[in-house]
């Protein structure tokens, strides 16, 4: 990053500038872990002389802190594969369930909205389209947000709820289906090649008569 011409290419700088800040944080984040296990023993033995039911409260709040530190870094190196740490496109689908599935799909969409945005992540619609009488048919969209795909990639797949019904008259138990497919966001550059022998010509004549070629 220090080269003189690192900025000539301002789009590969900007990829590299942010793969550096996201190292950077695992570093500050691991130092900060490493800090804290130290510390630790100087607070048990402080409240072990205290022995006081504060200075007890203290040690118990710094061990639950550092074990929260702990999982909160090592669910950072698990999500180390090339595409974890790229926003993520997510879809959803109503499935079998008429406006019960649509009303699913919609509580879903709200779950994810509520999750990403306490997290901090940005969340954009790109489509929706609402149900006939309530809810979603379907919906697309992006979340960014560091390791975005990497935390979402899991709940790839159909979700089921059961539960009685509000669209029933009758207070019946019923199943409703939504499906939900993640992908991660590709870079805005994405280079494609087709070879030649995969590229068909066909051009149509004003009577629909097709020459191929």
């Amino acid at each position: 990053m220090s080269a003189p011409d690192f900025w000539n290419d301002s789009t590969k700088a900007q990829k590299i500038a942010a793969e550096a800040n996201a190292l950077r944080k695992k570093l500050e984040q691991m130092r900060e872990l490493e800090r804290k296990v130290a510390d630790l023993p100087v607070h048990q033995e402080l409240a072990e002389e205290d022995g006081s039911p504060s200075a007890q409260a203290e040690f118990a709040r710094e061990l639950r802190e550092g074990v929260a530190m702990l999982e909160q870094t090592e669910v950072q190196f698990i999500l180390s594969q090339p595409d974890d740490r790229r926003n993520a496109i997510l879809s959803l689908n109503a499935g079998a369930g008429g406006t019960e599935a649509c009303d699913w799909a919609n509580i879903l969409m709200r779950m994810y909205q509520r999750w990403a945005e306490r997290r901090g992540f940005k969340v954009e619609v790109l489509d929706i389209l609402s149900g006939e009488e309530a809810g979603i048919k379907n919906a697309m969209l992006r979340i960014s947000g560091e390791n975005a795909y990497g935390y979402l990639k899991a709940d790839r797949g159909v979700h089921r709820l059961v539960r009685i019904s509000p669209f029933n008259s009758q207070g019946k138990r019923q199943t409703s289906f939504a499906s939900a497919e993640i992908v991660p966001e590709p870079d805005e550059e994405v280079e494609v090649e087709i070879p030649d022998k995969d590229v068909r010509w066909m051009c149509f004549a004003l009577g629909g008569t097709a020459a191929r070629g």
